[in-house]
């Protein structure tokens, strides 16, 4: 799918390029990110994107409906600079779910499986890993924005 994605240049050496995605605007969330560099542009818009969509996906939304394909966003936007269209697959967050082949030492998984039977928050090995990789992976993000408006 194809996203326009503003950047707002930094105006010194000590700011970040801001990054916005409007068109989650439709359905009520905010879309936001920012970059130390401008080659980290490209990978932070497309983590903003994919985190914001599973999020919108997970609350019922079609993400179908942010198709809009090339979009003047400027006028709305005023302070972001430059604009570029963005292509990021969004199949792979459609709910479905695809076995994993992962190798464990049998005492981690000994740990894992006692840890899931004490914790009933996680329905099993699986929730857990899911889980504890989402956990780690948003805690080594340094800055992302994206929820919905009003939260």
């Amino acid at each position: 799918m194809l996203f326009m994605v503003g950047i707002e240049s930094p105006a010194d050496e000590m700011q970040a390029f801001g990054i916005v995605i409007p068109v989650f605007e439709k359905l009520g969330y905010g879309c936001f990110s920012a970059a130390d560099s401008q080659e980290e542009i490209l990978f932070k818009a497309k983590e903003a994107i994919l985190l914001t969509a599973e999020e919108v996906i997970n609350d019922g939304h079609l993400v179908d409906s942010l198709n809009e394909g090339y979009r003047d966003y400027q006028t709305l936007h005023p302070k972001f600079d430059q604009w570029l269209a963005l292509e990021v697959p969004l199949e792979a967050l459609k709910a479905k779910q695809k076995r994993l082949n992962i190798t464990l030492s049998e005492s981690q998984i000994v740990r894992i499986d006692s840890f899931v039977a004490f914790h009933r928050e996680f329905k099993d090995r699986s929730d857990f890993l899911a889980k504890a990789a989402d956990k780690l992976m948003n805690s080594a993000e340094s800055v992302r924005s994206c929820s919905k408006v009003g939260d």
